[in-house]
């Protein structure tokens, strides 16, 4: 199994993301003309290999990114972090700034905005501490426990 070439394939189908809980994934697979039992274990491999990424909350959805990367991490970065940190430009750049250099690279950082707000994770408010707009960061609970 080429988890890169299936991370790919899901990424340019649904760049948005897939819509769904949990499950919804292991489902698309089996859509796509897998047995039950080999989709679980892809479905598993893409997520343990850092391609798929489920994102729980009110607008639950399978993020699929472009190279392998460490969500929960920067998850929790964003939280501890990311207050702290004031970047150049706008709330956006600011924020774009921020993930690129966690992760050293512009376009997967913007994957993964567009993807935590189609989520709803990101929410544009009035700092006033900054005394201007500002992107925050808001995760279901599950992820901050996260060790």
């Amino acid at each position: 199994m080429d988890m890169e070439r299936w991370a790919q394939a899901l990424k340019e189908e649904y760049p948005k993301g897939l819509l769904g809980e949990r499950e919804a994934l292991v489902s698309l697979l089996v859509e796509k003309g897998l047995a039950h039992a080999e989709a679980v274990k892809v479905a598993q491999a893409l997520e343990a290999q850092g391609y798929a990424h489920f994102l729980p909350g009110e607008r639950p959805r399978w993020f699929f990114s472009s190279r392998s990367l460490d969500l929960k991490a920067l998850m929790r970065a964003l939280d501890q972090e990311f207050p702290e940190f004031v970047g150049e430009g706008d709330e956006e750049e600011e924020a774009l700034a921020f993930l690129a250099a966690r992760l050293g690279d512009r376009e997967v950082a913007r994957e993964v905005l567009e993807a935590m707000r189609a989520a709803g994770y990101v929410e544009r408010a009035y700092s006033p501490e900054l005394a201007r707009d500002r992107l925050f960061f808001r995760f279901p609970e599950a992820l901050r426990l996260l060790g």
